[in-house]
């Protein structure tokens, strides 16, 4: 520890700092964790979710389904999104110490790919962090450079050659020009410290940085998209996430 002095006492005590919580981007705390990462079999950090390979990405490509179609010979089981098999401080060890005792580089390969952990993490010796909840995924990432920007390539019926299926959440063409529109004349006279020029989303959106997610869909999408679906529980589900993101935001929470 750092000797450090007490006004208050009078006496000298040694300060001892403790890391409980690491923020960082995706592909950092990845790396610190030693995982093989998001485009891996088993990509997630926080849960034991396996990938599925998606045959139109020439088989380099995974994605992690919640729901599985229910076919013959389908051996990747639906999950429940509030049970999820979670990852564990104790498993996360476990794995790493299986791969280290392992006696050929091939058996080690192999128990990285099927559990997504290369081995032990590179903070390994701070005792105080728990690998499984220490390192939490950031707000800005999760939500700016991922789920929104997702969203709307699905509502625009641009997300990688998939369509709706049996839902019907897609945003026709022209209604997505008159949303650009709208979105145009609501920020025209805001000062650019709060917003920066928020381009045509219609057209292509590949140039938002996160200022312009975090301000389009938080302030001008709940009314902009209003009556914009066939389906009420799309817009809804909208008006919840906006609610649920401006109170992680809060300074405060009481």
């Amino acid at each position: 520890g750092v000797s450090i002095f007490n006004a208050h006492t009078k006496n000298s005590f040694n300060l001892h700092a403790y890391i409980i919580f690491k923020y960082s981007d995706i592909i950092a705390i990845e790396k610190l964790l030693n995982l093989k990462g998001h485009n891996s079999h088993f990509p997630c950090r926080s849960c034991e979710i396996q990938g599925v390979c998606n045959i139109t990405g020439r088989g380099k490509v995974y994605y992690t389904p919640l729901h599985t179609p229910d076919v013959l010979h389908q051996s990747h089981q639906s999950l429940n999104p509030w049970n999820l098999p979670m990852h564990t401080h104790c498993k996360i060890l476990q794995t790493a110490n299986s791969i280290a005792d392992a006696p050929t580089k091939c058996q080690k390969q192999c128990l990285a790919k099927e559990s997504g952990i290369k081995g032990f993490p590179s903070l390994q010796q701070v005792g105080s962090l728990d690998y499984a909840r220490s390192l939490p995924w950031d707000w800005m990432h999760l939500f700016l450079k991922n789920v929104i920007p997702t969203l709307v390539s699905h509502w625009s019926d641009s997300f990688k050659n998939l369509n709706s299926g049996v839902e019907d959440y897609v945003i026709p063409c022209a209604t997505w020009e008159e949303i650009s529109e709208e979105t145009a004349h609501a920020i025209k006279d805001i000062p650019s410290s709060f917003v920066c020029v928020i381009r045509n989303i219609a057209k292509d959106h590949s140039n938002f940085t996160t200022e312009s997610w975090d301000f389009w869909f938080m302030h001008i999408a709940p009314f902009v998209l209003h009556g914009c679906f066939l389906n009420e529980k799309y817009y809804v589900h909208i008006c919840k996430l906006v609610d649920l993101m401006k109170v992680m935001i809060k300074f405060k929470l009481t």
